[in-house]
């Protein structure tokens, strides 16, 4: 036990082991461990669903640390909330809760994180850790699935544990309020998304290989989290200067096979990244790299490849 805690919070006394408690600091909470471990329990100051909503929740809520493999901490969100952190007595009672806001049809709040992605601050607010409990055999279950990529997986930073834990709470004791927020959320959303066609329109139709190969491509992935690794983003750029290159190279009028083996090899490759790095590629990567191929796809006249891209990708 004594070697488990070390490993957890560095230097602990005999007095700590035999009693089986978690060290606790001068502030009344225990210091953060230094790496995660099954069947710790953490607490969060939930934030506001988005800009619509009031902007402090006064609500706290927690996760515990089902599984972790080489890649991911497993973790599940918990269904309890309260107006201060809470004890892990108070925690006990707790079950893991199931999503049912919107489109959500009663699927366990369980995601994987990536070793990467685990971090102290930024993602969760007043992230504390608040000691440690039995891992279930169901919740090894989900540890499972995610350590194998078990189809239905999900893979997030930890800022999915406060779209559970609030957006369920607003569901369950808000919801008239928290559907208004959502619905000018996504009309602000859609606004958006026009303006970024139009001007995206209008680039297409301007695009040329100098252009391209002048802008850096997925500029806006940074930081990490909560887009992708430093290592990923950096090979992803370089692959697509590359393919860039080569497309050039084809001449201003390529035979649309050339163009075609060369687009391909391009998503092979982002297919191949995405998976050793453990599923980076979400819904804002997944649309700027469709984007950077659509723009390749049309300066290399052969714009009706784009419909294809959706058929080799596998993110």
């Amino acid at each position: 036990m004594k070697d488990f805690l070390e490993r957890l919070f560095g230097a602990v006394s005999d007095d700590m082991t035999e009693k089986l408690t978690v060290p606790v600091n001068a502030t009344g909470f225990a210091p953060f461990p230094n790496e995660p471990v099954s069947g710790q329990i953490y607490s969060f100051r939930t934030r506001p669903d988005s800009e619509f909503s009031p902007p402090a929740t006064d609500r706290y809520a927690a996760i515990k640390v089902v599984g972790v493999d080489d890649k991911h901490v497993a973790v599940a969100v918990l269904d309890g909330i309260w107006a201060t952190p809470p004890s892990i007595a108070e925690v006990g009672s707790s079950s893991i809760i199931n999503e049912y806001r919107f489109a959500h049809t009663g699927r366990a709040a369980v995601f994987g994180v990536l070793h990467d992605w685990w971090r102290r601050e930024g993602d969760l607010d007043e992230f504390r850790f608040v000691g440690i409990q039995a891992v279930s055999r169901g919740e090894q279950q989900f540890a499972h699935e995610i350590a194998t990529y078990a189809a239905g997986s999900r893979f997030s930073t930890l800022r999915a544990a406060n779209h559970a834990a609030e957006g369920e709470w607003r569901w369950a004791n808000d919801r008239e309020a928290f559907i208004i927020e959502n619905e000018k959320k996504d009309a602000k959303n859609a606004a958006d998304r026009a303006a970024k066609e139009e001007r995206y329109r209008t680039r297409l139709s301007k695009l040329t290989w100098d252009q391209i190969q002048s802008e850096t491509p997925f500029k806006r992935w940074s930081p990490s989290p909560p887009f992708p690794p430093e290592e990923f983003t950096t090979a992803a750029r370089a692959t697509i200067r590359d393919a860039c290159a080569a497309l050039k190279e084809l001449g201003p009028k390529p035979k649309k096979a050339d163009v075609r083996a060369i687009l391909k090899k391009t998503i092979i490759w982002f297919n191949v990244a995405d998976d050793k790095a453990g599923g980076v590629i979400e819904t804002e990567e997944r649309e700027d790299i469709c984007a950077v191929l659509e723009e390749m796809a049309h300066c290399a006249r052969q714009k009706a490849l784009v419909d294809e891209i959706d058929e080799w990708r596998e993110w």
